[in-house]
């Protein structure tokens, strides 16, 4: 009999990480479907392929990728959570109609993901939710008060999920990525230093990239991480841990 081959569903594929992500997730024999919440990139087919763009902030929209994805494959084993949107701009000049978009497209888009995939998958076989995330859901950043915030409501909502759903066989968990060459500009607060010359911050000294996101949850979805549930795995080279020199 051969066997059920896994199929991994990613929440935004158009970011580097999540790139990265799905190359792997590929090179290690899952099918590996895509979404693109923004709309489809240039010379990519739509959902008669295995990419699609379903915007993922209303019940409805998530529902209707559940249908797409669960027609597409028959099944869903690892749900990946990777909707990742960083809007610089303070407390002092942030409106609330913007707090709300992108506190919406950081941490309620992962909620409603959550719970759709999370029961159809929980209904069928099981599997794993992983989310993409940040070091800024424990780390300020002085100068992106929606994106830490919906990162910092991400980081719990993984342990809600894992305490919810791991009753039901599955393990969700989190990657909290640290700051990576091509975000830190948009990091950049004239308050806090800690993602200013980044080079000089990480104490292994080199910047984690994309492929390290992409071996963390290859991990974390993989039978050698079977007792792993509610954890968050952080890769940032020691970045957190470090102070300024005296």
């Amino acid at each position: 009999m051969q066997a059920r081959i896994r199929v991994a569903l990613i929440s935004d594929a158009s970011l580097p990480a999540a790139e990265a992500t799905a190359a792997r997730l590929a090179r290690d024999g899952l099918r590996v479907l895509r979404n693109y919440p923004d709309g489809l990139p240039d010379g990519i087919a739509g959902t008669d392929s295995d990419h699609a763009a379903f915007p993922d902030v209303r019940l409805a929209d998530v529902e209707a990728l559940a249908d797409w994805a669960y027609g597409r494959a028959g099944h869903i084993d690892h749900l990946i959570v990777s909707d990742n949107v960083i809007f610089p701009m303070p407390v002092e000049t942030i409106s609330e109609e913007q707090f709300a978009t992108f506190v919406d497209r950081n941490a309620k888009s992962a909620f409603l993901l959550s719970k759709v995939f999370g029961m159809r998958m929980a209904a069928d076989d099981g599997g794993t939710v992983t989310y993409i995330s940040s070091l800024h859901d424990d780390k300020p950043t002085g100068c992106a008060v929606a994106y830490s915030a919906g990162r910092g409501a991400v980081q719990m909502l993984s342990k809600e999920m894992a305490l919810f759903l791991g009753r039901k066989g599955m393990r969700c968990n989190l990657v909290e990525m640290g700051t990576t060459r091509d975000i830190a500009p948009a990091l950049d607060s004239h308050i806090s230093p800690f993602n200013y010359d980044i080079d000089t911050k990480v104490p292994l000294g080199k910047l984690p990239g994309p492929e390290d996101c992409a071996a963390a949850v290859a991990w974390l979805i993989s039978d050698d991480a079977a007792a792993e549930n509610g954890a968050s795995l952080r890769i940032d080279g020691g970045h957190l841990l470090r102070y300024l020199d005296r």
